[in-house]
């Protein structure tokens, strides 16, 4: 009976270890060739990345770090500066990330959070198109002396434009699919080498449909936002643009009424 008692009184102390605060999220997990190295958690905000903490891999490579969570939002996990993972927490999930250490963008896994999942399977198409993407600028740097460079690199630049409307298009059906989720947010500023898929003068009006739906689900998030900020202040711009535009239409006729 002792035996049985003991049992559960340690059973319930390490059911109580494993207890995630209401208001907190953790992350575990292994990385191969990540013996007692560092990774940085970070957290995206309105002025760019803050770091948050060092989080040590221990002699076998694994991790365990439990952060207090005051809202959601977008949290970077980073191996070095050319190598990092993003993810988007909930209070209470207890994430598991696993992966390689030397490629951790390229080969990491995450489990027990539906929004960084879904970021995820974004990134993996991202990296797909980004391969491709480097295939074409090395086939055009192969051929920079060859006789018919200039063929070749219409060629190039054909599949470069097919390549930049389909990474457009997945970002599209990525937003519809996914309304109101923060995992938007990192669609909607997605890039294409070197410059985002998304102009805001252009695509305003793909902005304005992903703060739409962010307004239902995080009314009052930072990324909601600063998100409103930036449509505003684009609206802001575009409409001095056009005042300066009539003046400078209406100035020519003025001068020729003071003439006469």
């Amino acid at each position: 009976m002792k035996r049985i008692l003991l049992f559960v009184l340690v059973a319930s102390f390490f059911a109580g270890c494993n207890k995630i605060d209401k208001d907190s999220f953790r992350i575990s997990g292994k990385l191969t060739n990540g013996i007692e190295k560092q990774l940085v958690l970070m957290e995206m905000t309105g002025q760019g990345l803050m770091p948050i903490y060092n989080i040590n891999l221990d002699k076998n490579g694994e991790f365990k770090f439990t952060y207090k969570l005051t809202e959601p939002g977008i949290f970077v996990l980073m191996a070095n500066p050319n190598d990092y993972i993003t993810f988007i927490p909930q209070k209470q999930e207890d994430i598991i990330i696993n992966g390689f250490f030397n490629s951790f963008s390229n080969t990491y896994t995450i489990q027990n959070s539906k929004e960084s999942e879904l970021l995820h399977d974004l990134n993996k198409e991202y990296i797909r198109t980004n391969a491709i993407l480097a295939e074409i600028n090395q086939t055009l740097h192969e051929n920079k002396y060859a006789e018919d460079f200039e063929e070749i690199r219409s060629q190039l630049l054909d599949r470069y434009t097919i390549l930049e409307l389909h990474q457009k298009e997945v970002i599209k059906k990525f937003l519809n699919n996914n309304k109101g989720s923060l995992a938007c947010i990192i669609g909607l500023y997605r890039s294409f080498d070197n410059h985002y898929l998304f102009n805001l003068n252009s695509d305003l009006d793909v902005y304005e449909g992903v703060y739409s739906e962010m307004l239902k689900t995080y009314p009052n998030n930072k990324h909601t936002i600063g998100l409103k900020k930036l449509i505003d202040d684009t609206k802001e711009k575009k409409r001095l643009k056009e005042e300066g535009l009539k003046r400078e239409e209406q100035e020519p006729k003025k001068e020729l009424a003071n003439k006469r």
